[in-house]
């Protein structure tokens, strides 16, 4: 009898774990599906989708509708991995766990998490998505950072309603109630950036926010960044209450020794820490002001007589030229003087990015 009972507990786990938990409903060009033991198939309509699968696309696109009627959209150059999928509403149980790793995927609410909202996480490689049943795009760049864009949740008779969605990192939580809000997160150790409405139509979004992100995600991170210095140059390093103590002093019965001369008394302490105040503070201003020279001395977007698009990516600047057949595209530290020479289908350009940091000369020849 316990023989017969283990047998028909493992039958019904290996069937739930076997079970198809959504099918491909839509494919525009190539993809591919990755399963657990390897095996790797082309993505094509009516293709069954598993718990622990890897979606890939290349040029192409597709849409998944998995059976409590949850859609993920996943674009061109993009990576979504399946964690764990259980959908049971006759034992009213349910959970759903995703990673967007690279690239744009859109999601859409579906029964889980209406019913088991709590159940429900979605990641990228720097955030966590919270779900309150809605809809929200997630754009990830090649370095992890990503863009969260609280979307409508539209029917087909039009009608549209908001929900709202909670993204966390490691330290901070902010919280998108808006159509069309958006947030950044940079790195898991960094606040989210403060909810930003953007001035953005829906069938804009897409992997080009990556390259080009939008105005106003760029305007707050810069304010964030000023803000920060801000909050640094505040700081008064004389506010040390140690220095209220005097060490120095000496008992009548005790001997003397040379620290007791005039030079450690706490007006030459003081100075000098007030000295070394000034200089961080000069420091930190400079540095603010030599990145908004910078910012100003960099021609943005794509210059019409070399065809090069700069943008300025946070952390890095981005350098592309799309040629007639071919493409570069290359990210640099902002940190970091780097001098371009590119050939480019009998092309030459020269550019320089930055003026501080080591040097970065890149020569790059493309037939």
């Amino acid at each position: 009898m316990k023989l017969f009972t283990v047998f028909a507990i493992c039958l019904l786990w290996c069937t739930n774990t076997l079970a198809s938990i959504g099918n491909v409903s839509e494919i525009k060009g190539k993809g591919s599906i990755k399963r657990t033991d390897g095996a790797k198939f082309e993505i094509e309509q009516s293709l069954d989708v598993f718990s622990y699968d890897t979606v890939t696309t290349g040029q192409g696109r597709t849409a998944i509708d998995f059976v409590d009627d949850t859609r993920v959209e996943v674009t061109e150059h993009s990576k979504l991995i399946i964690d764990e999928f259980v959908y049971d509403p006759a034992n009213n149980e349910g959970g759903f766990t995703l990673t967007a790793a690279l690239g744009t995927v859109r999601y859409a609410s579906g029964q889980i998490a209406k019913d088991h909202k709590e159940n429900i996480k979605i990641q990228t490689p720097t955030a966590t998505i919270g779900v309150r049943g809605t809809d929200f795009a997630m754009i990830v760049d090649e370095l992890g950072g990503s863009t969260i864009i609280l979307l409508p949740s539209c029917n087909t008779n039009g009608q549209c309603v908001v929900g709202e969605i909670s993204v966390d990192s490691d330290v901070g939580q902010v919280i998108l109630d808006q159509a069309f809000q958006a947030t950044r997160v940079d790195v898991p150790e960094s606040n989210p950036l403060p909810a930003v409405d953007l001035d953005l139509d829906e069938s804009l979004i897409g992997n080009l926010l990556i390259l080009s992100p939008p105005q106003e995600i760029e305007e707050a991170e810069e304010e964030q960044r000023v803000r920060t210095v801000a909050d640094i140059l505040k700081i008064d390093f004389l506010e040390f209450a140690e220095l209220n103590m005097d060490y120095l002093a000496v008992e009548e019965d005790k001997w003397y020794t040379e620290l007791d001369i005039d030079f450690l008394a706490g007006d030459f302490l003081a100075d000098v820490l007030d000295q070394v105040n000034k200089i961080l503070a000069a420091q930190f201003l400079d540095q603010l002001i030599d990145e908004q020279d910078r910012g100003r001395q960099l021609q943005f977007g794509i210059n019409p007589e070399t065809g090069v698009q700069l943008v300025d990516g946070g952390t890095y600047w981005l350098f592309r030229r799309d040629g007639s057949s071919s493409v570069v595209q290359i990210k640099l530290p902002k940190n970091n003087y780097s001098n371009i020479r590119l050939k480019q289908e009998g092309f030459l350009i020269e550019q320089v990015i930055g003026d501080r940091g080591s040097d970065n000369y890149i020569d790059i020849e493309q037939q």
